[in-house]
């Protein structure tokens, strides 16, 4: 019985860390753009991260699209410049990454179909540990207002 019991306690310990580690993330304002079917979108949010450690966008993925990247818009000597961000986005612990207009944001290729003002696009986040947070980015003209828009919380799978 010792050998079991021992067994099932650093079992305990260790997946308590990564299960709790999952509600640190949440994500606030998901939002796009209006694209047409067949073209790239684009997706916006702020990913929190509360927690003691830092986490790590992996990748993402929507079924509104053949593919979804993360990518960096960065301007340097006049041209602006697009990066595929491979290794993935790092959320400092106790902060957050803004992905916005002129900096990161995912890349949604290839639209099966048009996104209108007023949809939303399903989007899965997938961070380190295989952890995944569901978000509807609201399709819009404009980004959201600090004050005026609501706020969404990940739903943790």
């Amino acid at each position: 019985m010792s050998r079991l019991l021992i067994a099932a306690l650093a079992l305990t310990t260790l997946a308590a860390p990564v299960a709790h580690a999952a509600d640190q993330i949440s994500v606030r304002q998901p939002w796009s753009r209006p694209a047409q079917a067949g073209m790239n979108g684009v997706g916006f949010l702020t990913i929190a991260n509360t927690g003691k450690t830092p986490v790590t966008l992996r990748s993402a993925a929507s079924p509104a699209a053949g593919k979804v990247e993360i990518h960096q818009s960065a301007m340097a000597n006049g041209v602006m410049t697009m990066r595929r961000q491979d290794n993935g986005l790092v959320v400092p612990a106790g902060d957050q990454v803004a992905l916005a207009p002129g900096g990161y944001h995912l890349m949604l290729i290839g639209l099966k179909k048009a996104q209108g003002a007023g949809q939303k696009v399903p989007v899965t986040l997938v961070f380190d540990g295989g952890r995944q947070i569901q978000v509807e980015l609201a399709v819009q003209l404009a980004a959201p207002t600090a004050g005026g828009a609501a706020t969404q919380a990940g739903h943790h799978h």
